[in-house]
């Protein structure tokens, strides 16, 4: 059988970075073994599913040019690819269930329910379910769940990052897998998806490993073919080694790293090593050498931390490998204002110090916005006179700029950094720059020496 993987996101908030994560798991494993990488939209959580939520999630994986080949928007085999759009699939798996004696309705109120908790765990015992409306169902009730009931025993199967899994199924007691406003539970839709859609490989995040056994019973018991295997991935983790959290944690939302500059294929080169190591010196990968280089057994067990410092690196690596006529082109929306000749000749110095395309806008703001005029004094407010005066003349570009400030540098009797200082905070208001020639050339003649003669 052809391999089929998929990712599953819910659209009730930002793109998340571990969505991403996922799916690049997912995306290399399918292309390994010239397989289908499925989007299905878990969208039952009715009263926190935004359409514009679900389209983030396109967009992001979009933009990380991690296209899929079923789902909503395509269409496939086995649509509809939105959960919401699947509920008679989970009604008539149900009533399979409750018919083959395999799943049974409850009638508790949840006030009933929490008694039996916490009686549980007044005798400090784990809680399982009473089974209450298996033996002995109230009478005279209409509103009721389905639950399912659990067959005890061992629950194993193969994970490609952990190995050999087994779980107690007599400790899990039995679970609601249709609420009592008839939409089903994730512990119920996402198994019957996988199934009914053939999915022969489930690579997601840890924290669904304790989910398993939960599924495959349920797989069992509807008579559906497991998955060949699962793989679940290392959580990402913040730098303080909290899991990444959306309230907390501004790395959680995928669209940051878009609207700060990071380059997508630099986002994928970054999150393929956080949890996997290729077992080599090697750190920038092309997606074709992941896709050839990838593999489960060297996926770590234990959380990733997200680093900035070494995305960053990784991300000044990838800016500096552009041409300069891409460069200038992914540049281009950070600085809409910036005529895109003048973007082109800004490129040369901000190769070299940007990890971030954003940073751009630090650099460049001065060309659109006169900064204010610093209060100099007379010795420096002469040496800006020298400058003007060497620069009056001179053709307007780099290089000329640059011999010329050397030469009143020179004949000023300070060295270069107390000559270029006030230049900089004149022409830029900053104290950080691009190289004072350069800053000096980006600007037109006449601005610059009229801000030069302003200050003087």
């Amino acid at each position: 059988m052809s391999v089929r993987v998929r990712i599953a996101p819910s659209p009730t908030g930002f793109a998340h970075l571990g969505t991403a994560s996922t799916a690049l798991y997912n995306v290399l494993f399918s292309r390994q073994n010239q397989g289908t990488f499925v989007l299905r939209i878990d969208d039952t959580d009715m009263e926190r599913n935004r359409p514009e939520y679900e389209a983030l999630i396109y967009d992001s994986l979009r933009w990380l040019d991690l296209g899929w080949d079923e789902g909503p928007d395509h269409g496939g085999p086995f649509a509809p690819y939105r959960q919401s759009e699947r509920l008679d699939i989970y009604k008539e798996e149900a009533a399979r269930l409750l018919k083959d004696e395999k799943a049974y309705r409850c009638y508790c109120t949840p006030e009933e329910l929490e008694a039996e908790r916490r009686e549980a765990q007044m005798q400090k015992r784990p809680y399982k379910y009473s089974r209450r409306c298996l033996t002995t169902p109230p009478p005279g009730r209409t509103v009721f769940a389905v639950r399912f009931k659990v067959p005890g025993g061992e629950v194993t199967f193969t994970d490609m990052v952990r190995g050999h899994m087994k779980f107690d199924a007599d400790l899990i007691g039995d679970f609601i897998i249709v609420k009592s406003d008839g939409y089903p539970t994730y512990q119920f839709a996402s198994p019957v998806d996988d199934a009914r859609m053939k999915m022969t490989h489930v690579i997601r995040g840890e924290e669904h490993l304790s989910n398993t056994p939960y599924q495959l019973m349920l797989i069992d018991a509807l008579g559906y073919e497991r998955p060949t295997a699962y793989a679940h991935m290392p959580l990402i983790l913040a730098a303080d080694g909290a899991k990444l959290s959306k309230r907390k944690h501004p790395e959680s939302n995928l669209m940051l790293f878009k609207e700060q500059g990071y380059l997508p294929e630099a986002l994928i080169n970054y999150l393929a090593l956080l949890g996997w190591n290729p077992g080599t010196e090697q750190e920038i990968f092309t997606f074709d050498e992941l896709v050839r280089t990838f593999s489960f057994d060297r996926v770590q067990h234990a959380g990733a931390r997200f680093d900035w410092e070494k995305l960053n690196w990784i991300n000044g690596e990838y800016i500096r490998k552009l041409d300069d006529d891409e460069l200038a082109s992914r540049l281009q929306p950070f600085v809409p204002n910036l005529d895109p000749a003048i973007i082109k000749r800004a490129v040369p110095p901000l190769k070299t110090r940007m990890h971030k395309l954003a940073q751009a806008v630090d650099y460049l703001d001065y060309l659109w916005t006169d900064p204010p005029p610093p209060a100099l004094d007379s010795a420096t407010a002469e040496r800006v006179r020298a400058a003007i005066n060497v620069l009056k003349d001179v053709a307007w570009e780099p290089e000329p700029i640059e011999a010329a400030l050397e030469k009143a540098v020179s004949e000023s009797g300070v060295g270069k950094g107390k000559f270029y200082t006030p230049l900089r905070d004149v022409l830029t208001g900053k104290k950080v720059s691009l190289p004072i020639h350069y800053a000096f050339a980006l600007l037109p003649k006449e601005k610059a020496l009229s801000r030069l003669e302003q200050a003087a």
